[in-house]
């Protein structure tokens, strides 16, 4: 039996050897593993707001249970995402996987994160197979793009660009066309993270590249709600997100970068 002494003891190897893998700050790291937190479950808000509107979702939807489908590749693309940042120590620099460099894990997420705008293609419009199966194909094939390093962007863009417009076209509130702007925002920040090594930057741009699925579920509700000021509410969104943004960026790219600790 193990005494308390070597109890303690083990507890705090293990507590120093997770410190030693997350290289920030405190306060930095509480905010960081914060936002990854919200990434990881955000998508089990999806699965609340399927089953609160459930009428609603099977009257619009064609394929309504493969929103679930894409509920579990969102949740595993956090997981390696995360597995990532942990391979990173989390302080992300440009040539880190997290960032601009490559690896299995960095793939596996971008992976999931396609697959899963495609299938939310097919949850709204599956019959509609002129974009499902261009769709499906793109997301089947992103590894081929990831590892050659050709137009790697290009599944992404144009797989994430159908999911909102189908989305939008199913449920037919505005406010879903948001989630186009969501990779405009998540690249604000990533490319403030990567000009000033600021890690408060890592969260953020976390938060904004997980939240379409935020976006999803509001649309989903507002859809139910019958709301008419739908497209009042996303112009003035644009607006405002523009405004606010770019009306900081000079200040937000003077910060400095975070003190790494040894």
């Amino acid at each position: 039996m193990l005494d308390g002494h070597q109890t303690d003891g083990g507890a705090m190897a293990a507590i120093d050897n997770i410190r030693q893998q997350i290289r920030l700050p405190a306060g930095v790291a509480v905010w960081v593993l914060s936002a990854h937190l919200y990434a990881l479950l955000i998508p089990f808000l999806l699965v609340l707001v399927l089953n609160q509107y459930a009428e609603l979702v099977s009257a619009r939807a064609d394929y309504p249970w493969v929103f679930y489908l894409a509920i579990a590749a969102m949740t595993a693309g956090s997981a390696f995402e995360i597995a990532q940042n942990t391979f990173d120590e989390w302080y992300l620099q440009a040539d880190d996987a997290s960032a601009n460099g490559t690896s299995l894990c960095d793939m596996l997420f971008f992976w999931c994160v396609v697959s899963s705008q495609a299938l939310i293609i097919v949850a709204c419009k599956g019959s509609w197979l002129w974009v499902s199966v261009p769709a499906g194909l793109l997301a089947l094939l992103y590894p081929v793009f990831y590892l050659t390093g050709r137009l790697s962007v290009l599944p992404l863009s144009v797989v994430g660009l159908a999911s909102a417009v189908v989305s939008f076209l199913s449920f037919g509130d505005p406010v879903l066309l948001l989630q186009i702007v969501m990779p405009a925002v998540t690249m604000f920040f990533f490319g403030l993270l990567l000009k000033t090594g600021n890690q408060v930057f890592h969260g953020f741009t976390t938060l904004a590249a997980s939240s379409g699925v935020l976006i999803l579920c509001w649309g989903i509700y507002r859809s139910h709600m019958g709301f008419a000021d739908g497209w009042l509410v996303t112009v003035a969104a644009v607006i405002a997100a523009a405004v606010l943004l770019l009306g900081s960026r000079r200040f937000l790219a003077s910060l400095g970068a975070t003190p790494k600790p040894q």
